[in-house]
């Protein structure tokens, strides 16, 4: 938890859960409440109020818990200093005119990265050509249909032809 002290990163994500916790919680208004309950508005209007401030408090606890349960769960303190740390090492290297990869980024590992990019523009262009030569294989099935369909037709024709000249000639 020491590295999460100087972490940055770290301080503004918790600023921000709080900032957007209590723009929540600022929407659940007394006001509100009163327009959904009026009858005990009118009655009981302290108890109302005492209400409101519970609800509001225990959503506030209730969410705050959860999202400390979070940024346990995946580490976030320690996560984000680790990038702090990279980001001032980046930093540093540039500074020092340095431009190489991370040293314990094998030159394997790099390609893969960089090829997995050009992997997957290939096989979106493979895949759209598969598209289309599907599209082109369609149209021509029907065609084929279409030139069998009126090949039997001139077929059974020509057989009515041929037995109509048969049939004269007999």
């Amino acid at each position: 938890m020491e590295s999460s002290i100087d972490s940055v990163r770290y301080h503004k994500l918790l600023s921000v859960l709080d900032r957007s916790l209590a723009a929540v919680v600022d929407k659940f208004k007394l006001d509100d409440l009163r327009e959904v309950f009026p009858d005990l508005a009118r009655e009981i209007p302290g108890k109302l109020a005492s209400c409101h401030e519970q609800v509001s408090s225990y959503i506030r606890n209730s969410a705050n818990s959860d999202f400390q349960a979070i940024l346990m769960q995946y580490e976030m303190s320690e996560k984000l200093a680790s990038l702090d740390k990279l980001v001032k090492e980046a930093a540093q290297r540039k500074l020092a005119g340095e431009d190489r990869p991370i040293p314990s980024l094998s030159p394997e590992s790099i390609n893969r990265s960089r090829s997995a990019a050009i992997k997957r523009a290939e096989l979106a262009r493979l895949k759209q050509q598969l598209a289309q030569i599907k599209q082109e294989n369609a149209q021509k099935l029907h065609d084929l249909s279409q030139q069998r369909s009126a090949l039997a037709a001139e077929n059974s024709r020509l057989q009515q032809s041929t037995a109509l000249v048969d049939s004269i000639s007999t």
